[in-house]
């Protein structure tokens, strides 16, 4: 990853997300990717603060299972 899209990763891009909110077929599919960047960023900055439950719930969600 570019020292670009790591500062746009740690950086929460609002606009972004507003279009993705409003409009998600509009976005490209890097931008899509960024967003989902954004995120897995946000999961591991607070993983410590997340239940064990939550925890559980998303590794499932990553693996493809449904809840």
């Amino acid at each position: 990853m570019d020292d670009k899209k790591l500062i746009e990763t740690i950086w929460n891009d609002m606009v972004l997300k507003k279009r993705f909110e409003n409009n998600p077929y509009s976005l490209s599919r890097s931008e899509i990717q960024l967003l989902r960047n954004q995120e897995k960023f946000e999961e591991i900055l607070y993983w410590e603060e997340t239940s064990t439950h939550e925890k559980l719930l998303n590794t499932l969600s990553l693996a493809g299972y449904k809840h």
